[in-house]
């Protein structure tokens, strides 16, 4: 192994669920179940069947912004396709028409409905997203394939109804080509946004929302925190952000702020249930100092002595680790106590400018991106952009994008604190992702399945 770094993972109970873990076999790149998550991630989309069934009915298709939704509205050119009526069939036939040769082995199903029989989940073959060159196929796979199923159950071509098939595409993909991307509230969607929309190499998984990571989670806190941190983490990999030098860097912080590495994120949450901020922050360095990972250095200044002293990090890197984790508490611990997720943004300024004042000038979190986070964050969440609405942000949002993935999961956990301040609460934007839980259960107790799959590469690595 490149590093000699291991850990001990415990759950939000406060349980032991494994020792000693190298740090690698956390990394995106080693542990089989956080591969299985990235690739639900990328290759999984969803259809509206009511909502296509609304639009049709209505002749309101094609609108080109979220809050003129029925910019196009032509009642005479509705339908009364009657698609959640035929939900079933749909699904049945979307399935034959997605579904690739299994060279004599019996195919699995691709498209489910959820509980509710109007929203269907598309599961694209691996065939097809190995052959694809990036992560498109969820959308135009399942595009082209409703397309056509709606076509033949509803007998609509351009001899019986040559404006109906006109309809069917404006109804499933909006304007685009013409615009960059589908219509607001697209009938089709994925937990990612399209790659049209993406900005930047390697930040696809950086494109889902924030609510809708916390609808996965069931608004669990150190769930929804973990699957935010292995999105991030993937990410950094795929920029090139943890590669070579800083590979331990942002495995030692995923480690501990995302999955409570050696217990140090509840530590931190039960010694300050009724403290502040500050009392992070204080508690964080004695701990450091306990652990030898940060030691005292002279006195400053050194003509007048005020008893004021400098610190040294033996460890950087793992002090950044400790100092992340430290973060993550101050959020829980300032935001459970508000039970309001828009004070999280003044826990990112206020713990670092904390954090460096009292380690006697040692770096902040993510060397002062989380400070720079904080700031921006608190201007234009509050000041500038009213609602501000933290759980509508993507992780690619230009007002928290800037960090090493140490920041989003902050926020994540503070919508799952929140009591429903928010105008964009996860019911809102998120319902459908709720509903998974009833048909998969890939992200029930993520942490269990993580350390389940490091034990079982520990070896090979």
């Amino acid at each position: 192994m490149k590093y000699e770094d291991k850990i001990d993972i415990y759950d939000d109970l406060g349980k032991c669920l494994a020792e000693d873990l190298p740090i690698e076999t956390l990394s995106p790149l080693n542990n089989p179940y956080i591969i299985r998550v990235l690739n639900f991630f990328k290759s999984t989309a969803f259809v509206n069947l009511r909502k296509i069934e609304q639009m049709v009915q209505q002749g309101s298709f094609g609108y080109s912004s979220a809050s003129r939704q029925d910019e196009i509205s032509m009642p005479w050119h509705a339908r009364d396709w009657k698609i959640v009526e035929n939900a079933s069939a749909i699904a049945e036939r979307l399935d034959k028409v997605i579904s690739v040769s299994n060279f004599g082995k019996k195919n699995s199903s691709y498209a489910r409905l959820l509980p509710g029989n109007d929203v269907l989940m598309i599961k694209i073959p691996m065939r097809r997203m190995l052959a694809a060159s990036g992560r498109d196929p969820p959308f135009s796979i399942t595009a082209v394939a409703l397309g056509q199923v709606l076509s033949d159950i509803f007998n609509i071509t351009p001899n019986t109804d040559p404006d109906g098939v006109n309809i069917i595409k404006n109804v499933l993909v909006g304007r685009y080509p013409q615009t960059m991307a589908f219509q607001p509230s697209n009938p089709i969607f994925s937990l990612l946004r399209p790659s049209t929309l993406q900005e930047g190499l390697g930040t696809g998984y950086k494109t889902v929302t924030i609510n809708h990571i916390v609808a996965l989670a069931e608004k669990r806190t150190f769930d929804a925190v973990i699957l935010t941190s292995l999105l991030e983490q993937a990410s950094q990999f795929e920029m090139g952000n943890a590669l070579g030098w800083f590979e331990r860097y942002n495995l030692l912080a995923f480690a501990y702020q995302g999955l409570n590495g050696d217990r140090l994120v509840l530590d931190l949450i039960e010694k300050n249930k009724e403290g502040t901020v500050g009392d992070v922050v204080s508690n964080l360095i004695r701990i450091g100092l306990e652990d030898q990972v940060i030691k005292q250095g002279r006195g400053f200044p050194a003509k007048l002595f005020s008893g004021y002293r400098t610190y040294t990090a033996n460890d950087y890197p793992l002090w950044n680790a400790y100092t992340c984790a430290g973060l993550l508490a101050a959020c829980i611990v300032n935001v459970g106590a508000s039970r309001a997720a828009q004070s999280v943004a003044s826990v990112f300024s206020g713990f670092s400018d904390l954090c460096m004042f009292e380690s006697g000038g040692l770096p902040d979190p993510d060397c002062g991106r989380v400070m720079g986070v904080g700031l921006g964050l608190t201007k234009f969440s509050h000041d500038e952009g009213g609602a501000g609405g933290i759980g509508a942000f993507t992780l690619d949002n230009n007002l928290i994008r800037h960090g090493s993935g140490f920041i989003s999961p902050c926020l994540a956990a503070a919508m799952c604190l929140d009591s429903g301040t928010q105008l964009f609460r996860p019911e809102v934007t998120s319902g459908v992702f709720f509903r998974l839980k009833e048909v998969l259960d890939l992200f029930k107790d993520p942490l269990k399945k993580i350390v389940a799959a490091a034990e079982e590469v520990k070896a090979k690595l």
